[in-house]
């Protein structure tokens, strides 16, 4: 779980993505999570970890949404991101 979240926080930490749109982040950022869903999916656990996984996720794109805009708030607008990209973010843990 630690290495996943390593790699997730890798992906949308840079401060060079921020000329992406959040669309095209989670497209990219799909790619990993599918890969890893293909692989846990088949422990009986794993249900459990990529729930967390999936809250993860959420918490880096409400992060990276507010840098973009400039918002002082960290973890706020979590319900703007979600709303956002429920439809095109790979749900882990479904």
């Amino acid at each position: 779980m630690k290495k996943m979240r390593a790699k997730i926080k890798a992906y949308t930490e840079p401060r060079n993505k921020l000329y992406l749109d959040i669309r095209e982040l989670v497209k990219g950022l799909n790619k990993k999570l599918q890969g890893f869903k293909n692989y846990y999916q088949l422990s009986p656990k794993g249900k459990k970890w990529l729930n967390r996984i999936d809250w993860y996720v959420l918490e880096r794109l409400t992060l990276f949404y507010n840098k973009k805009r400039n918002n002082r708030r960290k973890h706020g607008n979590l319900k703007d991101v979600r709303k956002e990209v429920e439809h095109i973010l790979v749900k882990l843990a479904s």
